[in-house]
């Protein structure tokens, strides 16, 4: 009976083991899991943030430096290439290359100096957020922890994490154009300015890289001509695009 005692409680502490044992792996498998998931959504959210906070600043600097009499009619004049037919309708608009190539030029350059502004944390005081400072040539965004629940009621809760954020690669631009009927003989002429450029947002869980893009009228002028209708009104066209490394 104590040889049977003995084996049963031999077994018995045998099977207790080995449930404490698979209890503590699932434990750990469970709290990695779930850790896992909670660093995932928290670097999702930075990054949301960060991307959202670098377009506003970017749109809102660069906006005010297009603007600032970059191009004028006559300048828009000698870029464009404008054919008529006999019926003087407008059915072909193309670009001067030399002229496309030296505007394309000074806006990227315009975007590298802009870019380099904004890391050093010389743009003005009106662009930035009481989140963002400057850090080694790289900006860096404050986020309280409690955003990364995406709940109002934590919003500024907690520490805040630092988000760096960097200009990398190459600023690609181009040109595109918009005629459009105005009127009963006239037609608006609209340049546009396309830029493409990447930043990379550094969370102290992840590095990643991601596109953003910028579209904005920088020229217009009325011209005398229509736009046939099989064209539906709007006849558009884009210049090849020009690229400049960021440094």
């Amino acid at each position: 009976m104590k040889n049977g005692y003995k084996r049963f409680g031999f077994i018995k502490g045998n099977v207790l083991s080995k449930i404490v044992f698979l209890t503590i792996v699932l434990i750990f498998i469970l709290t990695f899991f779930l850790l896992s998931c909670f660093v995932k959504q928290m670097n999702h959210t930075l990054k949301q943030i960060s991307t959202s906070e670098i377009k506003r600043l970017t749109n809102t600097f660069i906006t005010e430096r297009l603007n600032h009499d970059l191009l004028n009619e006559d300048n828009l004049a000698n870029i464009l290439k404008i054919e008529k037919n006999e019926q003087g309708q407008i059915i072909y608009v193309d670009f001067n290359l030399d002229q496309a190539y030296q505007v394309l030029d000074q806006v990227s350059l315009l975007f590298t100096k802009s870019f380099k502004e904004i890391e050093n944390g010389n743009a003005s005081a009106s662009y930035l957020d009481s989140s963002l400072s400057h850090d080694l040539g790289c900006m860096v965004l404050s986020v309280p922890f409690g955003n990364t629940f995406e709940n109002l009621y934590f919003y500024n809760w907690g520490p805040k994490i630092p988000v760096r954020i960097h200009f990398v690669g190459s600023v690609l631009t181009n040109l595109k154009t918009k005629v459009t009927s105005y009127g009963i003989n006239n037609a608006l002429v609209e340049l546009f300015c396309y830029a493409q450029f990447k930043i990379q947002i550094m969370s102290p869980f992840d590095v990643d890289e991601y596109t953003l893009e910028y579209d904005a009228v920088i020229a217009s002028m009325m011209i005398e001509g229509r736009v046939p209708s099989y064209y539906g009104g709007v006849i558009e066209g884009s210049s090849n695009i020009y690229s400049k490394e960021i440094k």
